[in-house]
């Protein structure tokens, strides 16, 4: 994926496309690109109050390019399963690190702090069940302090060298999930945002962290969202905002051409009911566009014109609408609580403190630059590290009651706003010419009253109940004496014409803004048809690297990939992926297990986050293999090689099965091991030998004083054929990958030997069944130890030193191939 297609400017590309198509008028050019730009600058280029937009560049640096970093080391205390500081050391360069341990020994721990660091989030916490992960983030038995530090090896370019940068995370004393400050540091240089190492939009196109849980909702979320979430890894998101302000647009300005539509039918409908000669010539005038709105008045209205407008207005006044009784009460009820609650506060007592802070943080201002010294106030007192401590206390608690008490500020002033304004959308009624109405005075007066708010602040919520009453009631007075009287002037006709009128005044309206919509409805057609040539140039490199993946990790998979493509629009959008199954066309997603699904997943995303665009030297993958059979292992693991020449590539896994793959096939690789002590205290080692750790494991059970004889004799043979059996199980599989065996054979033979003995002979002797006394007996500690893992102690062994010598002895003849 180079450059041209993902890292320049996406207006520029699609300006591009639209100047060069000669049917594609400037001002829908001009329009799109201002929708590409915010709400504001779309606003006065529809509205015609903007200049002509300036062609922006194809190519445009306007600062130095993000750093790119590798991954050196993550620091955990008092976060999710890590209590005491912890720290994962990384070789920070290309290449393969594995991470092993258990399920809750903390390794998921390390991967869900760095994506804390790089992003403020972590999918977990934001999908459906989210809120569980959100309340338990401060470890159990160490919470304090909990913080993050990511530091990262950057890699040197044209313009700097490599340096280290540092991305933080802190969190004050019984803090929540979100008060967190982070920051970001380049060695040498002072605390900046972390948005200064310039990774924000690179986080979403080329995110380089996926997890086991993002694997599976890759497709469990629906067609939409995986639509979105590669149109996002595409880098087309401005082009989505464009399209959302176009499209809101579109509905703004055709919500006036619906409703006159929509009327015109209505009416032609009651035209064909009536009888009056008017009625057919009106129907044939509004029968197509343009519509002739001078004729259809005329025709209409003819001689009744005073009365059908005397009609329509007094139909307009019985349908006055005044503000209800319950909304008044809610209103008056929000300004009394945020009268108390203001007045409650101590409002001498706040200015005070906040004087005091600002004093305080002038003088902490002082005290960084000048260091430890005199008071300059007080000129008693001294300026050093323990006032310092207790200064940032006192500030910090100051600022908190200030922010209090602005909070209850700006609820009274919004309740207030809200009580002022309340009866200021009712509609004033005019007289109608030649109508004495007698409630129209009365209405005039309470609306009048309602308006006029009394000095005191306090008599304000009584004064909205009340003159709610008051309108309320003079309103219906009103209502029902126009309703009377357009009753009572009402004719055969009238009905017809104020529906002729109420629509023409609909048609007049729409027709404001029907060029407008026009302007729209072409620049989104425009924008989509730019976007699907976007979306088509910038997935195809993606997609063949995909196919690429996917041939590697599909293993005994019958279901091939052809192409991937976005389609649809709105709520139609979904996303189509071309496949065969054992020759024959199908949807590919439909056939697929869910550890297909999940390998897919990754064939897809990895493309992304590893283009040479991308700052992010590493790809962290959080269990990836869950729901993958060993065949798939093989394949993911050549993937792993295949991104290992460019890529710092770091999994995390719950299993042994990876690194025994790394092992079987002698992958250069970093191998590490998590373990969670009591206490939640997270230990990172070196990942040993599976059969080395059974037998240190053996060891231990052994020479411990405080275990009983009877405990022991139960429990180390099964160490003992553990031992055993994964020291064959990694000579076995190391032969046969050398030899070029598909694993799946491999397996499957081994599978088949059930005993210890019967693996032993496969990987000595060839076959599960192959005879291995004369390799027993070669050397006197092969025997005994054999004996131990199938029968136990009961035949007299002895669980010693020596024991445990034999073992470990057999062990290394095992996997020596001696």
């Amino acid at each position: 994926m180079d450059g041209a297609g993902l890292g320049g400017s996406v207006e520029a590309e699609v300006w591009e496309l639209l100047a060069d198509n000669e049917l594609v008028a400037e001002e829908t050019v001009y329009l799109v690109a201002a929708a590409m730009r915010g709400g504001g600058e779309f606003a006065d280029q529809l509205g015609g109050d903007a200049p002509v937009p300036e062609r922006p560049k194809v190519e445009t640096i306007d600062a130095p390019p993000p750093l790119r970093g590798f991954l050196r080391s993550i620091t955990v205390s008092g976060f999710r399963g890590i209590g005491g500081r912890t720290t994962l050391e990384l070789n920070p360069y290309r290449g393969i690190t594995v991470i092993s341990g258990r399920n809750g020994s903390g390794k998921s721990s390390f991967a869900e702090a760095l994506e804390f660091a790089l992003t403020g989030t972590s999918y977990r916490w934001e999908a459906k069940k989210g809120q569980h992960w959100q309340a338990s983030w401060r470890n159990l038995h160490a919470g304090e302090p909990a913080s993050i530090k990511i530091d990262f090896a950057m890699e040197p370019d044209d313009n700097r060298t490599g340096t280290v940068a540092t991305i933080g995370v802190d969190w004050p004393p019984d803090g929540k999930l979100y008060a967190a400050e982070h920051w970001s540091q380049v060695k040498g240089q002072k605390r900046e945002s972390v948005a200064a190492l310039g990774w924000d939009q690179a986080l979403k196109t080329h995110r380089p962290l996926m997890s086991y849980d993002e694997l599976g909702g890759v497709f469990e979320e629906g067609q939409a969202a995986l639509y979105d979430a590669l149109d996002t890894l595409l880098g087309l998101d401005e082009v989505a905002a464009a399209e959302g302000r176009l499209k809101d647009a579109e509905k703004q300005l055709g919500g006036a051409r619906k409703s006159a539509n929509e009327a015109r039918t209505r009416l032609r409908n009651s035209l064909s009911e009536a009888t009056d000669t008017r009625a057919e010539q009106v129907k044939k005038l509004t029968a197509r566009v343009p519509y002739d709105l001078d004729a259809i008045k005329a025709t209409t209205l003819g001689t009744v014109t005073d009365q059908a407008a005397t009609i329509a207005k007094l139909r307009r006044i019985a349908a006055l609408e005044v503000p209800q009784l319950a909304k008044a009460s809610e209103v008056a009820g929000e300004l009394r609580a945020a009268i108390d609650a203001h007045a409650a506060g101590d409002d001498s007592a706040v200015k005070a403190l906040t004087a005091r802070a600002g004093l305080l943080r002038d003088a902490l201002h002082l005290h960084a630059d000048a260091g430890d010294g005199p008071c300059p106030v007080c000129e008693t007192g001294t300026l050093d590290g323990a006032w310092r401590t207790a200064a940032e206390e006192r500030l910090r608690m100051a600022e908190a009651s200030t922010a209090e008490h602005q909070a209850l500020a700006l609820r009274l002033k919004k309740a207030r706003s809200a009580a002022d304004n309340f009866f200021g959308e009712v509609a004033d009624v005019v007289v109608v010419e030649g109508v004495d109405m007698a409630a129209l005075a009365p209405f005039a007066a309470a609306l009048k009253s309602a308006r006029t708010a009394p000095p005191a602040l306090a008599d304000r919520p009584g004064h909205v109940e009340l003159a709610a009453m008051e309108l309320n009631e003079a309103a219906a007075a009103l209502r029902k004496e126009a309703g009377e009287r357009a009753d009572s002037l009402e004719d055969a006709w009238a009905p017809v014409a104020g529906a002729i009128v109420a629509w023409v005044e609909l048609e007049t309206a729409a027709r404001e803004d029907d060029a407008s919509l026009d302007k729209v409805k072409r620049a989104l057609k425009c924008l989509r048809e730019a976007a699907d040539t976007l979306r088509e140039r910038r997935l195809a490199p993606m997609v063949d690297q995909t196919s690429e993946f996917w041939q590697r990790m599909r293993h005994e998979s019958n279901v091939d990939i052809g192409n991937i493509s976005l389609e649809g629009v709105a709520n139609r959008r979904h996303v189509v992926v071309d496949g065969a199954v054992d020759g024959v066309s199908t949807g590919a997603l439909t056939v697929m297990s869910q550890g297909e699904l999940h390998a897919l997943a990754l064939a897809m995303f990895i493309p992304r986050a590893t283009t040479p665009a991308s700052p992010f030297r590493f790809l962290v993958l959080d269990d990836p293999i869950q729901a993958m059979d060993p065949a798939k292992i093989a394949g993911f693991l050549d993937v792993l090689v295949e991104l290992g020449k460019t890529r710092q590539v770091i999994v995390f896994s719950h299993d042994d099965r990876l690194p025994a793959a790394i092992r079987a096939r002698s992958v250069p690789a970093q191998l590490l091991d998590v373990t969670r002590e009591q206490g939640s205290q997270v230990v990172v080692k070196a990942n040993d030998l599976p059969a080395d750790r059974y037998v240190a494991d053996a060891e231990a059970l052994i020479l411990d004083d405080d275990i009983d004889d009877l405990i022991k004799r139960k429990a180390a043979p099964g160490l003992f054929r553990m031992a055993i059996e994964a020291a064959a199980h990694q000579r076995y599989f190391g032969e046969r990958a050398k030899a070029g065996a598909p694993h799946h054979e491999t397996d499957a033979a081994w599978e088949q030997a059930k005993t210890t003995q019967r693996k032993v002979a496969l990987t000595v002797a060839g076959a599960a069944d192959g005879d291995v006394s004369g390799w027993k007996s070669y050397r006197p500690h092969r025997f005994p130890t054999l004996a131990i893992s199938a029968s136990g102690t009961h035949r007299g062994a002895t669980l010693d030193r020596r024991a445990i010598q034999d073992l470990r002895d057999t062990v290394r003849d095992i996997v020596a191939g001696q």
